[in-house]
């Protein structure tokens, strides 16, 4: 597997992050609701800590940093279809949680039923904490120490 980069993402990664916001599946599984053009990929920046994943140099997914409270951050990633179940998103997230501070906390929520997140989150150490039955949602953890 080609070498997986992690870097903040740039006004000229936005219509390639805006192409994998095309694919509905995608979105869906990240519960993400962002308009699939590069000006709402622009507000999205402005908005969390967008970092593009790239794949030989192409872009091929993001993680989003969302501050929840002091050192406490929500992760959210998603991953373009074609390059599901590579181990590609498993290795971007190890890559992020080297990069952080001790005492940097961070949360997840996950869909029930998206297996392959739970996957990433488990093997990068997160341990699940609870769930929201009406969503359909689990949230997992991980404290940096």
């Amino acid at each position: 597997m080609p070498e997986i980069e992690l870097n903040m993402a740039t006004i000229d990664d936005a219509p390639a992050i805006a192409r994998i916001l095309t694919d509905p599946l995608v979105c869906q599984r990240a519960h993400l609701l962002v308009v699939p053009d590069p000006a709402a990929v622009t507000m999205l920046m402005a908005s969390v800590h967008l970092l593009a994943i790239r794949r030989a140099g192409r872009v091929v997914g993001i993680i989003t940093l969302d501050l929840v409270s002091e050192n406490c951050w929500e992760l959210g990633y998603l991953l373009s279809r074609s390059d599901w179940g590579q181990g590609i998103m498993t290795t971007a997230v190890g890559l992020l949680l080297e990069r952080l501070c001790s005492g940097t906390q961070l949360t997840a929520i996950v869909d029930n039923e998206n297996v392959a997140s739970q996957r990433v989150l488990v093997k990068n150490g997160f341990v699940r904490v609870g769930d929201d039955g009406e969503r359909g949602t689990w949230r997992y953890k991980k404290d940096l120490r």
